[in-house]
This record gives structure tokens, C-alpha cells and sequence, in this order.
């Protein structure tokens, strides 16, 4: 158990090593409101994260935190946007994530497409999805996901990564290298 640990522990170091300073892949989705949004014409800060809105725990945890960090650093929808990607393509529509979102903040903008857009999104960021049933012929279902988060600076470089276990501290003090 200790070696399977240390070895996980080692792997997210060696890979937090690579993709820190890193380019940012490029990417053009369909915001919460219709219209193009490439992360490559974005001119400020992004930290782009993925998940979907029916999602009852991680998400909007996740959310939750990175939006009271956006609220200790100061930060503004004018210098930093909170990019949320959706794993669940065919119910999060446009409106539905703009409904979600709009009670984190106005710095959060859902991004959707077509799940092969989602997919090519997923593999250049290293993010998986995967959709779960509920039982056997439920019509619902739930979507497991990885949960990073990439802080993107206004250069499109990814200068850390975190995910839903970072305290509310640790996201702002990455917010404020930005």
C-alpha cells in the first residue's frame, strides 16, 4: 500500500513538473451563451476545470472554492475567468450551464460542443471522463471525471495545476501568480 502511495505521489510530482510552464493546447468550444470561445484569443487569465451540472458533490465543491479564491485575491472577471468544461455535452446545453454558473460568479463561463469536440478537448488536457450508469434501463446516469484544474497566466502558459482536495488558500495563492 505504502509503495503504491509513494509511487502515486511520485507520478503527480513528475507530472506536475512537465506540464508547470507549459503551453496551454489550444481549444475553440461554445460558451454559456452561444458563441465561440477559444482559450487562445483569451487575453487574461483562465483556469480552465471539468465537469458537468448534474454532478451533486465535486463540482459544485469545486466551484465553491475556486470562486471564494477569485473573492480573497480580488480578482474580477476582467482579469481572470473560470473556464468550466463540460464532460455531460447532451444536458449541459448553453442555458443550463449559465443557470449553474451564474451562482459562483460572473467570472465562470461554461464551455460545450459536440462530445467529439469534448473528447479532443479531454485527451490534450490528459482529463478522462466516463459516463456510469445508474441501474440497468434508468434513463439517468452520472459522468466520473478528473478533477484538475489548470491556471492558465495571459501568455497561455499552465503555471499549476490543482484539484478538489486544494484548500480554498492554495487556489488563491495560485490565482495571485496569475
Amino acid at each position: 500500500m505504502v509503495r503504491v502511495l509513494a509511487a502515486g505521489v511520485v507520478f503527480v510530482l513528475v507530472l506536475t513538473g512537465c506540464v508547470r510552464n507549459s503551453r496551454a493546447p489550444a481549444f475553440e468550444l461554445r460558451d454559456d451563451r452561444g458563441h465561440s470561445w477559444a482559450l487562445q484569443d483569451q487575453t487574461e487569465s483562465v483556469v480552465l476545470t471539468f465537469g458537468y451540472t448534474h454532478c451533486g458533490d465535486t463540482c459544485p465543491l469545486m466551484l465553491a472554492k475556486l470562486s471564494k479564491a477569485l473573492q480573497r485575491t480580488g480578482r474580477s472577471s476582467e482579469s481572470t475567468d473560470v473556464a468550466f468544461v463540460t464532460v455531460d455535452p447532451a444536458r449541459d446545453t448553453p442555458g443550463v450551464l449559465r443557470t449553474y454558473l451564474a451562482r459562483f460568479g460572473p467570472e465562470f463561463v461554461g464551455l460545450t460542443g459536440t462530445p467529439l469536440q469534448i473528447e479532443a478537448v479531454e485527451r490534450s488536457y490528459h482529463v478522462w471522463s466516463q459516463r456510469l450508469a445508474s441501474k440497468p434501463g434508468a434513463r439517468d446516469y452520472s459522468e466520473a471525471h478528473g478533477t484538475t484544474m489548470f491556471f492558465i497566466d495571459g501568455r497561455h502558459d499552465i503555471v499549476s495545476l490543482h484539484d478538489e482536495s486544494d484548500s480554498v488558500d492554495e487556489l488563491a495563492r495560485s490565482m495571485r501568480r496569475l
